[in-house]
């Protein structure tokens, strides 16, 4: 018998394990929705909805939006689901939300369409740390954020990685001078 052995260079190695990665990343994207609800079940803990990277994508976001433990979330994390401005607005035209408090949506790609329709939504009663950074939001999106009194309870807002005049960035200190932490900057 004879024993071969096999050394993969760094760059044969790193390339391999992305390989890897995004097969398993594209596998949520063509999934039917009982295997996306597997995901949603293997992905949820005590509360905790945790799908960030899934890439479910607004087909997918229909099919966990008519999921029945989505009312007693307290945490959903859906960065990376390259979730567009319609599934934002999917997202803030659900009632399912009422006991939310962290929504986490980063690196998506809502624009300012999304988080109008997010800051126009009676979805998230006592939602209190949203993420919406790199999300394409622009100052139209920021400036609807600043004005809603959709969220009552909001500790903690991250607008980090959109594109944000100065005057924008002033109105959100003004109006969000109340919260315990917002997130504007990149360096934060």
């Amino acid at each position: 018998m004879i024993c071969m052995e096999y050394r993969l260079s760094p760059l044969v190695f790193f390339m391999v394990v992305l390989l890897s990665v995004t097969i398993v990343s594209a596998q949520a994207v063509a999934a039917s929705p009982d295997e996306l609800e597997v995901l949603f079940k293997d992905n949820l803990q005590r509360g905790v909805l945790n799908l960030s990277g899934k890439k479910i994508g607004d087909k997918g976001l229909i099919v966990l939006l008519k999921q029945e433990f989505l009312k007693d979330l307290k945490k959903m994390d859906l960065r990376y689901n390259e979730i567009s401005p319609a599934g934002a607005k999917m997202l803030a035209n659900t009632p399912t939300f009422k006991k939310l408090k962290i929504l986490i949506l980063k690196h998506n790609f809502f624009s300012d369409e999304g988080a109008i329709a997010l800051a126009k939504s009676n979805s998230f009663p006592k939602l209190e740390n949203l993420q919406l950074g790199w999300n394409e939001v622009r100052d139209a999106g920021a400036l609807a954020l600043a004005e809603s009194q959709n969220f009552p309870k909001l500790k903690k807002l991250d607008l980090r990685g959109n594109f944000l005049a100065g005057q924008t960035k002033d109105v959100l200190r003004s109006s969000f001078s109340h919260l315990r932490s917002l997130r504007i900057y990149q360096s934060e």
